[in-house]
């Protein structure tokens, strides 16, 4: 029988794994087994472990490779009742790195962590306090969950107009009928809230502190810690960020004591998230990126975020060149992100963007104003001084007269919540024109990246200021997430 893998862990874990030594790899120990034993499988996958399709014959030279080192969990990585828990023991490891009482293992990424974690804090109809600045998959969260958003929105830069972190004192003005906070930390841009502060804040009104930290995991090894040191009840983390995992990797951690989150919920909501045909390869990816970080992972950063520093440093020399840091921010900044604000050399960050990528070295986002660039474990100090340089030159090279920052829209508007997310999801809709749209609800999400935060979401009233908002972050060179690329129209509920 097929059984699902999280009732196989449910079954075979015996509770805690007490203390075990970080340079443990149960899951990549089991992984490489499993790589080597030759098994020709009767059962899934269909590739079949890639034993007659990477030698010459039928597909050979489009499959092989595309396919190879792919290993299943169940019946591959372990037997078919998971009876050695190999997952759950990589599981634990990484829990008692990051100081949680319990994590689990995603291959959904953060957004999966995201939606459980808004699924074990609030159910239909209860209210949820969350950052505007959240990622587009907390709307999905609040689809699955019928949870009703309360928006808090950020901290505005008053010259640069970017975010910078929620406000304690925002969680202490929220209605006390929330059931808990979501927190995101560190975002797009780098710029952190203080997650300690926050934490306080929420457990002051006896209420659950969520905190996205799917930029941050590196945040976990350093001697500061991450979310859940810092007081998160729940974190979310994406390993294949600043880290090393495969793409797709995340984990999720709680923390059990505080009485507002338990294992079994946890559970509840991953088994009900992901997929029963996990891949073996992604979730030892994991294993292992713990395990690296735990050899020498804080000495790595250390030396990578010097050189990161260094090249801010660089960069801040440039004539109207705005290097984003702990200074000029007005809050933390994740030590390993590079945000230029371009106004000032006449660039235009699109441009920049398109010649990096010609070139190989294409940013993590640009639009007209800004760039980023995320560095990560795998850069070498020596590989971000070279870039650096590489970058300064781009820049002189495409020097214009300068210009002023265009406001970012997507942090200015407030719209209305008419009906819940999820109400407006499955509401009947139609489409009409964007310029008519004034008065009516949103049936879809407006959705400019970067950043990835909705302009307008489900069940929010179109108002003038929004549909300005939209034509200008078009108008910039962002991207929205709509039905529409063009911009030029709206699905809208047909009656509410």
């Amino acid at each position: 029988m097929d059984v699902g893998p999280g009732q196989d862990r449910k079954r075979t874990r015996k509770g805690g794994q007490g203390q075990m030594a970080q340079d443990e790899t149960p899951l990549l120990d089991a992984w490489r087994r499993a790589q080597r034993s030759g098994k020709r499988p009767m059962q899934i996958p269909g590739h079949k472990m890639r034993y007659t399709l990477d030698r010459k014959g039928w597909a050979a030279d489009l499959i092989g490779d595309t396919v190879r080192d792919d290993i299943v969990m169940q019946g591959g990585v372990d037997d078919n009742a998971y009876s050695h828990d190999y997952l759950g023991k990589a599981e634990a490891l990484w829990a008692q790195q990051v100081g949680a009482d319990a994590s689990r293992f995603l291959v959904g990424g953060s957004s999966q962590g995201n939606i459980t974690a808004v699924g074990m804090v609030a159910d239909r109809g209860v209210p949820i306090a969350i950052d505007r600045t959240s990622h587009r998959s907390t709307q999905a969260a609040l689809v699955i969950s019928g949870a009703v958003p309360v928006w808090i929105y950020p901290r505005l830069h008053p010259e640069f107009h970017l975010p910078i972190g929620m406000d304690p004192e925002a969680i202490r003005r929220v209605p006390e009928d929330v059931n808990g906070f979501f927190a995101t930390s560190p975002s797009y841009i780098g710029t952190m809230s203080d997650v300690a502060s926050l934490a306080r804040a929420a457990h002051d009104r006896g209420q659950v502190l969520i905190v996205d930290q799917a930029w941050g995991a590196h945040l976990d090894f350093l001697p500061e810690g991450g979310a859940v040191r810092n007081g998160a009840d729940i974190s979310v983390t994406s390993v294949h960020k600043a880290l090393t995992g495969y793409s797709q990797t995340a984990v999720v951690s709680i923390r059990e004591g505080r009485g507002f989150v338990d294992r079994s919920t946890l559970d509840r909501w991953v088994d009900l998230t992901t997929t029963t045909s996990p891949s073996g390869t992604l979730l030892a990816s994991i294993d292992a990126t713990r395990a690296a970080m735990a050899r020498g992972g804080r000495e790595r950063l250390e030396l990578l975020m010097e050189s990161v520093a260094q090249a801010r440093r660089r960069l801040a020399a440039v004539p109207g060149l705005i290097v984003l840091d702990d200074a000029n921010a007005g809050c933390r900044v994740d030590p390993m992100k590079l945000t230029l604000i371009l106004p000032g050399t006449g660039v235009d960050g699109t441009a920049l963007g398109n010649a990096l990528f010609d070139l190989g070295h294409g940013p993590e986002s640009s639009d007209r104003d800004t760039i980023v660039f995320t560095a990560s474990v795998a850069d070498e100090p020596e590989w971000i001084l070279a870039f650096t340089d590489l970058l300064i030159g781009l820049i002189e090279s495409m020097r214009q007269p300068g210009r002023p920052m265009a406001p970012l829209a997507v942090w200015r508007v407030e719209p209305e919540v008419v009906v819940t997310p999820r109400e407006a999801f499955f509401a009947d809709r139609r489409r009409i024109p964007l310029r008519d749209a004034v008065g009516e609800v949103s049936a879809e999400q407006f959705c400019p990246y970067p950043p990835g935060v909705p302009l307008l979401a489900p069940g929010e009233r179109v108002t003038a200021e929004t549909i300005e908002a939209i034509q200008t972050a078009g108008k910039v060179g962002r991207v929205a997430y709509s039905s529409d690329p063009t911009l030029e129209t709206i699905e809208v509920i047909d009656a509410v």
